[in-house]
């Protein structure tokens, strides 16, 4: 009995936050993705905490689309797909990177009973665009035809497609989200969305960015400064917690290039620990460049 207690349970998990939420990693995170695409309010911060209000929460699973980490877990109970074909209604309005998604999970199409509504059709004509630059085929519009008799065949290919939908909406939302689902560069990865720029006049390369990034952008081999554009989410981890407002995320679909920056290994004159730095002439590391004469060493 207390199987099927858990199961019924499962069914009905509302949306949580994963400890990879860049808000929980970092106090100085100013990402609010999930909260700019909840139309009812029932996201919001409290310190260090992110609050979903489940009396105003519908389980829409806006939220969870939109964060750039995949750091939502829930279920999308409103997305209807036929043939490869995502079902039109109006009641949402799919964003890019969901359509991206989608596609590489293999959508070809939209299906209308009568025609896309204006959100729609602006979504889908720049997911195309957007598609053309990753040398993607693009998503076409399919009329939903309305048989009133179905054949043999027809009528057993409608019962295992109407099968597999019961069976989706009837599994425990555990079963139905897996690692970094809503991660749209773990579908593209020969491509880049975002370019990392970094500003190194003001970088004292104090690489808190480093252990902040979740996707592991940022690497130093070899003294170079290695930024792998194609792992960035755009989860403003790195910006937010530089202290020298030195770097930079711009929008940027093309394929990955490798960019790389030179950087010195030196040792500091006060406190003899090697550090990178992109000034050769410089001769203190940051710690101690920041650190008041009449201070102990941290060291």
């Amino acid at each position: 009995m207390s199987i099927l207690v858990n199961w019924l349970e499962s069914l009905h998990e509302e949306m949580n936050v994963a400890d990879k939420c860049s808000r929980l990693r970092n106090r100085k995170s100013t990402c609010s993705y999930c909260i700019e695409n909840c139309e009812h309010q029932a996201i919001e911060i409290s310190g260090d905490l992110i609050l979903i209000d489940t009396k105003k929460c519908t389980l829409c699973g806006e939220c969870m689309i939109a964060c750039p980490l995949s750091a939502i877990k829930g279920v999308l109970s409103d997305r209807v797909f036929n043939n490869g074909s995502l079902i039109f209604d109006e009641s949402f309005t799919p964003s890019l990177k969901e359509l991206l998604i989608y596609k590489k999970r293999g959508m070809k199409s939209i299906q209308v009973g009568n025609q896309l509504n204006q959100d729609w059709e602006t979504v889908l004509n720049y997911t195309n665009e957007q598609l053309q630059l990753l040398d993607e085929s693009p998503i076409g519009v399919v009329k939903k035809v309305m048989d009133e008799v179905l054949s043999r065949r027809a009528f057993f290919s409608s019962c295992q497609t109407e099968g597999k939908q019961l069976a989706k909406r009837m599994a425990p939302a555990a079963w139905k989200t897996e690692k970094d689902d809503w991660n749209v560069t773990k579908y593209y990865p020969d491509y880049q969305f975002y370019s990392v720029d970094i500003n190194k006049e003001q970088c004292t390369f104090c690489q808190a960015c480093f252990s902040l990034c979740p996707e592991d952008v940022f690497q130093v081999d070899d003294n170079k400064l290695v930024i792998e554009n194609q792992k960035c989410v755009n989860c403003t981890s790195c910006r937010d917690v530089c202290s020298e407002k030195a770097i930079e995320v711009l929008s940027d679909i093309k394929r990955k290039i490798e960019q790389f920056e030179h950087v010195h290994l030196k040792t500091c004159n006060d406190c003899d620990h090697t550090f990178y730095t992109f000034d050769v002439e410089t001769e203190k590391c940051h710690v101690c460049v920041n650190r008041d004469p009449d201070w102990l060493s941290p060291y």
